[in-house]
């Protein structure tokens, strides 16, 4: 028990420092800032490539295709802009200082080291869109946290322009930006100068080949799904909120590969990656663990505590919300549904994989869907209607994988709740007899 305890503590403290970590928290919070951007953006794929022929050629016969796809194009195809601003905010405000003039200065500079088209006048033309999409997300990941590193050390040093007293506050912070951001402006620069020099030619080129393309290929591996989702297992076992911990590592190496995927179903092409945040999503949308199943057998328990546990988690749970069963059972530090709880996700995982393999399930499309849709729905969302009749079938193998493990517990608490009970009754006859 005592070896069991520092692994545990082990556990809980290597989570605690991923999530307390700066820099991650910055991308992990960046990019979750950007979800209403993202949403936005699947729900108008959906619209726009909504897979039936009469509605699309209604679209394209009344002139409606040139609309229905701006939303993707100005979100999804964009997301790299987005995402550098907000990184670098959420990073300055980890040190309590106004995000604002950090987003601004990494945009900036992310817009400098970005090549783009000169018009005959020498001046700004167009900038390439390629790097403003999925492509250039590690690229903005990196930009933003150096810019915000550098205005973060600007501000807690004091090497900035201070304004006299009385001077608008709106003011004083734009000043207080200015020499941070023309260090900024010139490293940018100077960086953009340097990769001329270079058989890459831009900063995005090197960052794509030499760290986005061996990474994404590594992190993106299904190997690497499966390790990190029995990894968000035992992590919630031990007491730490394991889906966020490994979401925290792996959104900036998924991120882009949801993202590619949907820009490729946008245009009509074959979606080109089968592991993505949204596989890992499917099991999360189901809950941690899906206990879905679980909550469903609870309402034939026995015992009454879980079968009032099973009522009040059962809606929760069907929404992708199963904390109550989570904490309430608990399912932390019980080694009875240890093994369900670890084994269901990686039953999902695997048929999920196996079923797009072979085409009886499609590629996942990276939409965006809300977390609290409920499951089913949810899937419908996400894949369409076979992924919709896939979580109803993993519905039914949750609760049959967890039913015999739970009545090993429901029949524990059913002796105790009896005993309990019978001891009642004895105390108030003898309290009758006196």
């Amino acid at each position: 028990m005592a070896d069991f305890s520092n692994v545990q503590m082990s556990l809980q403290r290597g989570a605690g420092a991923i999530q307390n970590n700066k820099y991650i928290s910055a991308i992990t919070n960046g990019l979750m800032s950007a979800m209403p951007i993202t949403i936005v953006g699947a729900l108008g794929s959906l619209v726009n490539s909504f897979p039936v022929q009469g509605y699309q050629d209604f679209l394209v016969n009344t002139g409606l295709k040139a609309i229905t796809v701006i939303p993707s194009e100005i979100t999804t195809n964009l997301l790299a802009i987005y995402v550098v601003y907000l990184i670098a905010a959420k990073f300055a405000e980890s040190y309590d200082i106004d995000g604002t003039p950090a987003g601004i200065l990494a945009l900036m500079s992310f817009l400098i080291v970005t090549p783009f088209n000169y018009s005959e006048a020498n001046t700004l033309a167009s900038l390439p869109a390629t790097w403003m999409g999925a492509p250039g997300l590690f690229t903005a990941f990196l930009v933003a946290l150096l810019s915000a590193k550098v205005y973060t050390i600007f501000k807690i040093k004091g090497w900035v322009i201070k304004m006299p007293d009385g001077v608008p506050p709106t003011v004083s912070k734009s000043f207080s930006g200015l020499v941070p951001g023309l260090v900024l402006a010139v490293l940018a620069m100077v960086i953009r100068y340097v990769m001329t020099l270079t058989a890459f030619g831009d900063i995005h080129s090197f960052i794509f080949s030499v760290v986005a393309a061996p990474l994404t290929k590594l992190g993106g591996s299904f190997t690497a799904l499966l390790v990190a989702m029995f990894a968000a297992q035992i992590l919630w076992l031990v007491g730490v909120h394991g889906a966020m911990v490994v979401y925290s590592v792996f959104m900036p190496i998924w991120t882009p590969l949801g993202t590619e995927n949907l820009a490729a179903y946008n245009a009509g092409l074959e979606i080109p990656n089968i592991v993505s945040g949204s596989m890992f999503g499917m099991v999360v949308f189901m809950g941690s663990g899906a206990t879905l199943g679980l909550a469903m057998a609870m309402l034939r328990a026995k015992s009454e505590q879980y079968r009032v546990l099973g009522k009040l988690s059962l809606i929760p749970n069907i929404c992708g919300i199963n904390e109550p069963i989570i904490f309430g059972m608990p399912i932390i530090m019980n080694f009875t549904l240890a093994i369900p709880f670890i084994l269901v996700p990686l039953i999902i995982a695997v048929t999920s994989y196996l079923g797009m393999l072979t085409g009886i399930l499609p590629y996942l499309p990276g939409i965006a869907v809300p977390l609290g849709v409920p499951v089913i729905i949810n899937g419908l969302m996400a894949g369409g209607w076979r992924w919709a009749v896939y979580q109803a079938l993993m519905i039914g193998v949750s609760y049959f994988v967890y039913l015999p493990f739970f009545k090993v517990m429901d029949k524990a608490a059913y002796k105790q709740e009896v005993e309990a009970q019978q001891q009642a009754e004895a105390s108030e006859l003898d309290s009758a007899l006196v």
